[in-house]
């Protein structure tokens, strides 16, 4: 399964060009549990920016400048995902925006937090159709909402 995991705050910020705009442990510790073991694809920047805390099975990278022994680095979206799919395990989109924007089309699920109140930022979720979408589970914490969401 392709699944896409965010947290986005209002106006669908995800990010401030150095990392998240908000420091939630719950929240971090549950995208951290969820992607341990498994298939992580993200864009070079989100991987500079958060590769110290993961502990995935497989990272891979959509870079063209990038070099690492850490990670599998290829140069566009369709081939991280081609590559990605070769493995059992579920695969994780983990950002930032451009590699959202262009995998949201593939997705099978999306596991997105609602971060509550208000943030700075310049890194942004994409729009998406939630009449495409069906709501498989909802959390609320006292920081966010937790949802995942199915593909119709």
């Amino acid at each position: 399964m392709l699944i896409i995991i965010s947290a986005i705050g209002s106006n669908h910020i995800i990010g401030n060009g150095d990392g998240l705009p908000w420091h939630i442990p719950s929240e971090y510790d549950q995208f951290l549990g969820y992607v341990k073991d498994q298939t992580v694809l993200m864009g070079r920047r989100s991987y500079e920016i958060f590769k110290s805390d993961m502990l995935p099975k497989r990272m891979v990278v959509v870079s063209r400048s990038i070099k690492t022994d850490q990670a599998s680095v290829l140069p566009s979206l369709p081939e991280a995902l081609a590559y990605s799919k070769k493995f059992p395990e579920d695969v994780f989109i983990c950002g930032g925006q451009s590699v959202y924007e262009e995998s949201l089309q593939y997705a099978d699920y999306m596991y997105l937090s609602f971060i509550k109140g208000e943030h700075q930022g310049n890194v942004f979720f994409p729009e998406f159709n939630k009449g495409e979408w069906s709501v498989e589970l909802k959390e609320e914490h006292d920081e966010f909402v937790f949802v995942i969401y199915k593909r119709k």
